[in-house]
């Protein structure tokens, strides 16, 4: 498996307010060789276009006191993301938040994570620590880079289902059509984008992978989950 500018496309969910994210992300992108693919910044909907017009105070998008337009917001911007990708189906697909440090050599062992994906299964691949949520150790094998985690809850591990957040992951563009011909792209929302993917993963039957080690971590910023400006106390942030 060999990456190049013909096969792989690059997303970064991106909230315009926060301008040092951007530089933030373009550096991250440069200083691991992730420039040189097409990058596709996700700028839209963002928090002010959902409270536009009082849709999300009328609990068009969600009840307001269960789920914050922050999270409307990613969860749109995600889902923006899945039409981009249907339209190139022939290319392999990473999405980035705009907060993730990537380690070394990422390119390659993104590589070496593909080349395990099984092709006529997969549909997502979570490369990022995701809440620190690890493949168990007596699942882990001596050079296997990828594991399967699928859709079910109640494992002895992997947390609530599918995900494993959503800061730096793999969609197959079987894998969005899927997602978008569903309930799960349209409004009211009630959980955060990667609950939201557990509950879709569960219906839709999901073959999720999780990579371990991971690639990528979260954190460059401080969660804009916790700027009161953006969610005044009393407000879900979830």
């Amino acid at each position: 498996m060999q990456l190049n500018p013909e096969n792989l496309r690059v997303h970064v969910i991106h909230y315009t307010k926060f301008t040092e994210r951007r530089g933030h992300m373009e550096r991250v992108l440069r200083e691991n060789g992730l420039d040189r693919f097409p990058v596709r910044w996700m700028a839209a909907h963002d928090r002010e276009e959902v409270l536009a017009g009082g849709a999300y105070e009328r609990g068009e998008f969600g009840d307001p006191k269960v789920i914050s337009a922050g999270s409307v917001s990613l969860i749109l911007k995600h889902l923006e993301v899945y039409r981009a990708v249907v339209t190139e189906p022939e290319c392999w697909h990473l999405i980035l938040e705009d907060d993730v440090l990537i380690q070394p050599g990422f390119v390659g062992a993104l590589e070496d994570c593909m080349s395990e994906l099984p092709a006529a299964e997969w549909d997502l691949c979570f490369v990022g620590l995701g809440c620190d949520l690890h493949v168990p150790w007596w699942k882990r094998r001596p050079g296997k880079r990828v594991y399967l985690r699928g859709w079910k809850r109640g494992l002895l591990w992997g947390g609530g289902g599918c995900s494993r957040c959503t800061e730096a992951y793999l969609i197959h563009p079987r894998c969005a059509e899927r997602v978008l011909g569903s309930r799960f792209a349209h409004p009211p929302f009630s959980r955060a984008i990667d609950w939201h993917l557990n509950a879709a993963g569960m219906e839709l039957q999901i073959h999720s992978y999780w990579a371990e080690p991971p690639l990528v971590t979260q954190g460059a910023f401080e969660s804009w989950m916790k700027d009161t400006t953006l969610n005044p106390p009393g407000q879900s942030q979830y």
